[in-house]
């Protein structure tokens, strides 16, 4: 019987990508591409090219990637096995499921019709005579008759096994219930009670409208307030966000999420109107949260609570936004105001005026920085720069981070060059080193600019060389590049084999969606090397010649230090190393 691989790759032989995008997008041929308008976000310019002769889709707007199974899921909103399974029907290939099922594939449902039993019970607990008191205040709240329908709210009673005892008869033992995260053991062997009781229920789906866990709010006094259904198989926290099922069509038409904090603010937005938000669930935002949202949004707006909880967890999101690329706008409620109060007192319309006026994270950022310091002062000046100095140098796009600099020393009325020497000091003395330098191999941020660069004109090579691929195998490893999607795709490319000759082949050995999207963009690049063994060697050089740079720097900044301090002997250790260093790098270029 033909494995898994086998029958994903008759797949890909059977059914053409173009058969499978065509319906959703209206390309036209350029080349031996063909280019339309993204369906995964909103455009007015065509920026979505696919290769029918690797099989491959990629926007060059939302930088949106991948193979048929990519694109089948993406439109679906789909998993993996469920893709496969519909193209299989396609290409009329009969899947053989082995007995019992695919690997964990009767778990899952299992625990997805346990969840799907205990949304349906906790709805008919607030719909019925228990639940006149959750229903009374859920109206105190404002929440109108038709949200509690469309979010398909629920009551959690106060017993201890209310949920237990409703789902067992039905075939879900407690057992199964913990697995769901919907029941926890108690300690010692003694049974199981409900996860969630006395509260308000709000169930939270995945892509495809499936509840998948839940989140209660107490209704008597308690704590904590909001509670989780912890994580399990169907539900992580850090990669869910909240009411992005209903949000997703509104986002991908505006081409702008809002993202706001708990479960009211996000209901209270869709009943007000503003259909693109989504909720991070009470928790910090993190990347795979960010990444999530990057597939249906080209921009988003985060507007968390205006008290200080909610400033501070707004500026600690705003790294991850930075780190995902994803552009984000920050907006200011007055009044110490959280969203869903803001809507109930002031509407609609002037929430979204807020929204309007809602500042990049540079601005944000910066006047945040200029509450702390006067920036009318010396000192005040320092402080700020140091603080906006942080973000500066975290991030990894030179382009950005020159327009920072250039952006800070017009607001303060600072000479650039003087910035760019803080920034320097900030960058040798970053937290947790003890005020000592850096380590050498730490890049600058200039050279780490250059270097990016490098590794995607050698990560093309790989890609689209064979010769290049056997020339390197070997002699560069997959550690040698600093950006985590180069290093994932580099191992892809340089392992033993003819794995990396066959693009969907290649594809199944990716696992982030920010690999899968470079090699996308990558197969659509075209390449204009006359040798490409040499340039990949010439790519290989200038590489190490970048890392040779950035020790040098590294070793400086330090000897500077050491000659402050006149600490004779770490000058001559310095001054040692510092001509070996120096010595290669003219190997290096030779």
């Amino acid at each position: 019987m033909p494995g898994v691989r086998e029958i994903t790759d008759e797949i890909r032989r059977r059914v053409g990508i173009l058969d499978v995008v065509s319906p959703h997008v209206t390309l036209r041929r350029s080349g031996r591409r063909y280019t339309g308008l993204c369906p995964f976000h909103s455009e007015k310019t065509p920026s979505f090219s696919v290769d029918p002769e690797r099989g491959f889709f990629y926007c060059f707007g939302c930088h949106a990637g991948g193979d048929v199974f990519d694109f089948v899921m993406r439109m679906g909103s789909l998993t993996f096995g469920e893709a496969r399974q519909e193209l299989a029907t396609r290409a009329g290939i009969q899947l053989e499921v082995p007995a019992g099922g695919e690997p964990g594939a009767g778990e899952r449902e299992r625990l997805l019709r346990a969840v799907a039993e205990a949304a349906a019970f906790f709805r008919t607990q607030l719909s019925g005579q228990a639940g006149v008191g959750a229903r009374r205040y859920l109206a105190s709240r404002g929440v109108e008759p038709r949200m509690v329908d469309a979010f398909q709210l629920g009551l959690a009673l106060s017993g201890w096994d209310n949920l237990i005892r409703a789902l067992q008869p039905r075939g879900f033992d407690p057992a199964i219930l913990e697995q769901a995260g919907l029941a926890v053991a108690r300690s010692g062997g003694g049974g199981y009670y409900d996860a969630l009781r006395d509260r308000i229920i709000f169930p939270i789906h995945d892509l495809q409208g499936r509840p998948v866990a839940f989140g209660g709010r107490v209704l008597a006094e308690g704590t904590p307030k909001y509670l989780n259904t912890r994580e399990t198989s169907l539900f992580v926290k850090g990669r869910t966000l909240y009411a992005l099922a209903d949000a997703r069509d509104t986002v991908r038409e505006t081409g702008e999420a809002v993202v706001v904090e708990g479960y009211m603010d996000a209901l209270t937005c869709h009943q007000y109107g503003v259909t693109n938000a989504v909720a991070s669930l009470g928790t910090a935002l993190t990347l795979d949260q960010v990444l999530l949202l990057k597939r249906f949004a080209p921009r988003a707006i985060l507007v968390y609570d205006s008290d200080a909880a909610g400033i501070g967890a707004a500026e600690r999101g705003l790294d991850v936004f930075d780190q995902a690329e994803l552009p984000v706008r920050v907006a200011v409620l007055p009044g110490q105001s959280d969203p869903d109060a803001f809507l109930r007192r002031e509407g609609a319309e002037a929430f979204r005026r807020a929204c309007a006026a809602a500042l990049p994270i540079f601005d944000y950022r910066l006047a945040m920085a200029q509450q702390r310091h006067d920036s009318r002062t010396v000192e005040g000046k320092v402080g700020i720069v140091n603080e906006l100095g942080q973000l500066i140098i975290a991030g990894s796009n030179p382009v950005r981070q020159g327009e920072y600099v250039r952006l800070l020393a017009d607001r303060l009325g600072v000479r650039e060059d003087a910035i760019r020497g803080q920034l320097g000091r900030l960058r040798r003395e970053r937290p947790g080193t003890g005020g000592r330098s850096v380590p050498a191999e730490l890049p600058a941020v200039p050279g780490a600019g250059a270097r990016v660069l490098t590794e995607r004109e050698l990560l093309h090579l790989l890609v689209v060389s064979t010769a290049v691929r056997e020339s390197l195998r070997g002699t560069i490893l997959p550690e040698a590049f600093i950006e985590p999607d180069h290093r994932e795709l580099a191992a892809a490319l340089l392992v033993d084999g003819k794995e990396a000759d066959e693009p969907g082949r290649l594809r199944e050995r990716l696992r982030s969606e920010t690999a899968v999207s470079l090699l996308s963009r990558l197969l659509m690049a075209e390449s204009h090397a006359r040798d490409p063994v040499r340039a990949a060697d010439a790519c290989v050089r200038r590489i190490r010649g970048i890392e040779l740079e950035a020790r040098i720097d590294g070793l400086m900044g330090a000897l500077r230090d050491a000659d402050r301090a006149r600490d004779l002997k770490r000058i001559e250790e310095l001054q040692g190393e510092l001509q070996k260093l120096q010595a290669q790098k003219q190997g290096v270029g030779r």
